[in-house]
């Protein structure tokens, strides 16, 4: 899942899609498309739908989302998320390790707070 990625009228979304991951050195064969309804234009702020993307193969997907932080760095691509493809109850898991993890961070702005391996785990920062 792709999110971030600006929607404009008439795009050819598997070739952004393919701009967003040759940033990251990846050229797989890909298929991509929106999810969600079309907002109405009268909406001053329509949020950009999310792109689903669908790769070949398993080991291409890890690829990708070992390597996706670094598109924050990216000028084109600053704004751009991938995450995986989630279920329900592993969206509403997410949300509350989310949740958790904003509360640390305003209890503790002292230590640096991140999600792995299904918990919130913190670390002190390194002051440099």
């Amino acid at each position: 899942m792709l999110f971030g990625l600006k929607e404009e009228k008439g795009e050819l979304l598997c070739d952004k899609v393919a701009q967003v991951l040759l940033e990251l050195g990846e050229k797989p064969k890909i298929e991509a498309s929106r999810i969600g309804l079309i907002k109405s234009k009268d909406k001053k702020q329509v949020a950009d739908r999310p792109v689903k993307v669908t790769l070949t193969s398993s080991t291409i997907v890890q690829q990708i989302l070992t390597k996706a932080r670094h598109l924050r760095s990216s000028e084109h691509f600053g704004k751009v998320f991938i995450s995986p493809d989630r279920s329900p109850e592993e969206r509403a898991e997410q949300q509350k390790l989310v949740l958790e993890l904003k509360k640390r961070s305003n209890d503790e702005p002292d230590k640096r707070h991140y999600i792995k391996g299904g918990k919130v785990c913190s670390v002190d920062k390194i002051v440099v």
